[in-house]
């Protein structure tokens, strides 16, 4: 598999065709309706990422970042999914991204997969680094969309998740939603209440 470099929008986008898979598409709208999918395996989606070269300043950060503008555009499971693996390794720059940079990717979710990832990659680690996006984030989570809501959710169970540990966030976040009218979104209320519950046992409490 090769990447163009640097990275360049026709070169991800012919890469990601190349791990198109077909056989797997009707199993992967099976666990994620409403995707709009090539079949591709996420191992391979990150493997791809994986072999963009990191930038090496913030004007090869913004490149980066100019591309996911482009990736999300397309409302593609697997150009979502790269575009967020691959800002996802910039993880010192992602935490000084403003809310403002990412506010058009966070639009381009309309489905569990390319929501959670973004949270975990990009969203979590901004929030982490300044817990002051929490109003960011609770204002999503009043959103009429219920992909916005998810992004709340996901958000407050990802703050608890990889070294990370916000108790406050999660709490502020699962009390807002916790009688959430979408069945999936009360889920996801649960699954954050569980990554929380891991950091407490844990001790970081």
């Amino acid at each position: 598999m090769s990447v163009p470099t640097p990275a360049t929008l026709s070169g991800l986008r012919a890469a990601i065709d190349d791990l198109a898979d077909p056989a797997r598409v009707a199993g992967i709208l099976r666990v994620v309706p409403g995707a709009r999918t090539n079949g591709a395996p996420v191992p391979k989606l990150r493997a791809l990422a994986r072999g963009v070269p990191l930038a090496k300043d913030a004007a090869g950060f913004e490149k980066y970042c100019a591309l996911m503008d482009a990736l999300c555009k397309s409302r593609s499971r697997e150009e979502i999914l790269v575009g967020s693996f691959i800002v996802g390794r910039h993880q010192r720059a992602v935490k000084e991204l403003r809310w403002a940079r990412v506010a058009p990717w966070l639009a381009a979710v309309d489905n569990w997969e390319t929501c959670d990832q973004m949270s975990a990659e990009i969203l979590a680690t901004m929030v982490d680094a300044d817990p002051k996006l929490l109003s960011r984030v609770l204002t999503l989570a009043k959103s009429t969309n219920e992909w916005q809501r998810r992004l709340a959710v996901a958000t407050a169970a990802s703050v608890n998740q990889r070294g990370r540990f916000q108790p406050a966030i999660t709490r502020a976040v699962c009390e807002a939603l916790e009688r959430d009218p979408s069945a999936m979104i009360r889920r996801a209320v649960a699954w954050a209440r569980r990554e929380l519950g891991k950091g407490t046992r844990a001790g970081r409490a």
